[in-house]
């Protein structure tokens, strides 16, 4: 089954705890994007849509016209 991760970049899943990363795993694409909304306070969020990249289909969001983190799809 498919999962989706987010990765916040001033908050890098790189650098927290493994349970963090897992409260940041979501079911669904919704999931994943409402996640990402509650992070943007006055809701000006874009999401780019996920396209091919080398590891991953990835998802660009911005906030305010800031790129501020990833939706990735990973299979299970």
């Amino acid at each position: 089954m498919t999962h989706y991760v987010c990765d916040l970049y001033g908050n890098t899943n790189w650098k927290i705890p493994v349970e963090e990363v897992a409260a940041r795993t979501f079911n669904t694409e919704q999931e994943a994007q409402q996640w990402f909304q509650e992070k943007c306070s006055d809701n000006s969020i874009e999401f780019s849509g996920f396209h091919d990249t080398e590891r991953y289909v990835t998802n660009w969001v911005s906030c305010n016209g800031k790129e501020v983190g990833e939706i990735t799809k990973r299979p299970t």
